[in-house]
């Protein structure tokens, strides 16, 4: 069985020592095989503003810019690119920012042969700084979509790959 842990956070108090920036925490799966050769990039609106290679390992860490929307590309030879939307705005009179941790699952391009996989360029998730709990969170509702429909294109790969599947 698959699975697919989207974005998630773990820590609810400030893990970031710097004061300007949000400390991202993650970890990169192709189930529960850890992905090799990751690389990250950051993008702040369009402009690539960072781009972090991970070679030995499937652990990433690094210092975000607060107060702006990014996204976080994974990437990985011989996978399919997945991303999340990460608005980082914060209020102005926080003194220690909340840092954000996540594990990805990441699809290989074999595990999705035969299937239209656009699907994966829309974010698999969008995450926010909730003012209540004082951390950043992810939103659950859009999240539950994406896996849902995730699922759903991992199936119809399996059932290509069967010769089940029927022609329209």
């Amino acid at each position: 069985m698959v699975l697919i842990a989207i974005v998630s956070t773990y820590h609810s108090y400030a893990i970031s020592s710097k004061k300007d920036s949000i400390l991202l925490v993650g970890k990169i799966f192709n189930n529960e095989e850890r992905v090799k050769d990751v690389v990250i990039n950051v993008f702040d609106h369009n402009l690539k503003i960072k781009t972090i290679k991970v070679k030995s390992s499937n652990f990433v860490r690094t210092y975000l810019p607060k107060n702006t929307i990014l996204t976080i590309e994974i990437t990985a030879p011989n996978f399919h690119d997945k991303r999340f939307m990460f608005d980082s705005h914060v209020p102005d009179k926080l003194t220690k920012l909340p840092g954000y941790e996540f594990d990805m699952d990441i699809f290989s391009i074999e595990e999705l042969s035969g299937v239209n996989t656009s699907l994966l360029d829309f974010p698999v998730g969008l995450v926010k700084y909730n003012s209540k709990k004082k951390i950043f969170i992810r939103d659950k509702d859009y999240t539950k979509r994406m896996k849902k429909l995730y699922f759903q294109l991992l199936e119809e790969a399996q059932m290509s790959e069967r010769g089940t599947l029927k022609d329209d």
